[in-house]
């Protein structure tokens, strides 16, 4: 499963601490990835965070991020974000494959 956050700037130092905390490493652990919004073509300005994780993971990444003021993406939003941070992650790993190929 998969859920898509977008966030402003003026959270990310709040939201940074939560996802790089040293005395909770939940978030290192299932895997996270952050973009600018411009990078994946959105007309957004601020950040979108992506976790793919099982369901119970991303229910208690959810809980972790209430309060922070993160908007979860639903709809085609999320289904034209996810596609590019999937596709970006397909391009960096065919890159891989390239150099050792």
């Amino acid at each position: 499963m998969e859920n898509v956050y977008f966030y402003e700037d003026k959270v990310s130092n709040d939201v940074k601490k939560i996802l790089e905390s040293e005395e909770d490493d939940f978030f290192k652990r299932i895997g996270f990835t952050v973009r600018e919004c411009k990078l994946l073509g959105s007309e957004r300005k601020g950040y979108f965070l992506y976790l793919k994780a099982n369901s119970e993971d991303l229910d208690r990444a959810e809980e972790k991020l209430d309060g922070l003021g993160l908007e979860k993406l639903i709809g085609e939003e999320k289904k034209i974000v996810t596609k590019a941070f999937i596709e970006e992650e397909e391009n960096a790993a065919s890159g891989m494959g390239m150099i050792f190929g």
